[in-house]
């Protein structure tokens, strides 16, 4: 029986991926801080710990896996610790970037847009500070500091019911309620992933030998305005668009160009996802 270790597997899509390799009948542990539960009652082996600690860390990891998942490492030096503690007892490593890593707007970014093993930078920075640099940082302490394989699956907007940061809520609500909503850029596409997407993708890649960088979402990228056009349909009310900007009417979605993925390296590895415009409507 193969081994995963999850580290963020009892939130969002993190408990997606735990419910799948559970299916394929891995040996699953789960490690977080313990502050949420998780619907797998003895299913799962679960290890409470601060992955930032690093003494906790490493006295909490006595054994090796035959995978991680990593879904709630954001910089340089939480990269670095993983690296140090897991060194030699670990097969393949998957760690959850995001598009950000490519900090520009673009059409079709390709991976190589953003070299991780050559990146230099200034000064270290945090989560809190600058989410986009500090997966990059991340993603170059990997590269830096591994003995084991790692793939840095760069993720865009996760599309779920059961999302915290309630984003697509947000325009369901502002829609069916009339209220207005300001967008730089209407016409603009983006890129975006569905939840259960996002863990299938995650496993099948575990299940290859590629390492490095690759973008993982959805393959028809979608203009802010065809996705505002399905949630008026599903709402029967029409988007009212605010002149202004607010902190109350400012879209999440508010990017001001193109920022779209190409997925040409994952589809390469016969990792085919749902297209947006077929799970868009049923989602909403």
């Amino acid at each position: 029986m193969k081994t995963a270790l999850v580290m963020g597997g009892n939130s969002y899509f993190g408990i997606k991926l735990v419910k799948r390799l559970l299916q394929k009948d891995y040996s699953v542990t789960i490690l977080n801080r313990g502050n949420k539960e998780d619907p797998f009652a003895d299913k799962v082996t679960r290890i409470k710990c601060d992955r930032f600690d690093r003494d906790a860390l490493r006295s909490a990891i006595k054994t090796g896996y035959d995978v991680v998942f990593d879904q709630c490492c954001f910089d340089y030096d939480q990269a670095k610790l993983a690296c140090e503690v897991f060194n030699g007892k670990v097969g393949r490593y998957i760690f959850t970037s995001s598009i950000s890593a490519y900090n520009q707007y673009g059409s079709m970014i390709k991976e190589e847009v953003h070299d991780t093993k050559n990146y230099s930078y200034e000064k270290k920075v945090t989560l809190e500070e600058d989410y986009g640099e500090a997966k990059r940082q991340a993603e170059t302490a990997f590269y830096r500091y591994a003995d084991f394989p790692v793939v840095s699956a760069r993720l865009p907007i996760v599309l779920d019911k059961e999302d915290a940061t309630n984003r697509l809520q947000y325009h369901i609500n502002r829609i069916k309620n009339g209220q207005e909503i300001f967008f730089n850029n209407l016409d603009a596409e983006m890129s975006f992933i569905k939840a259960s997407d996002a863990a299938k993708a995650l496993f099948k890649l575990s299940l290859t030998n590629f390492s490095g960088p690759i973008n993982v979402a959805s393959e028809d990228p979608i203009s802010l305005r065809a996705f505002m056009n399905v949630i008026e349909e599903k709402m029967g009310k029409k988007l009212l668009l605010a002149n202004e900007k607010s902190e109350e009417n400012n879209s999440p979605y508010g990017v001001q160009e193109n920022w779209t993925v190409d997925t040409s390296l994952l589809r390469s590895l016969k990792i085919d996802l749902d297209r947006t415009h077929s799970y868009l409507p049923t989602m909403i």
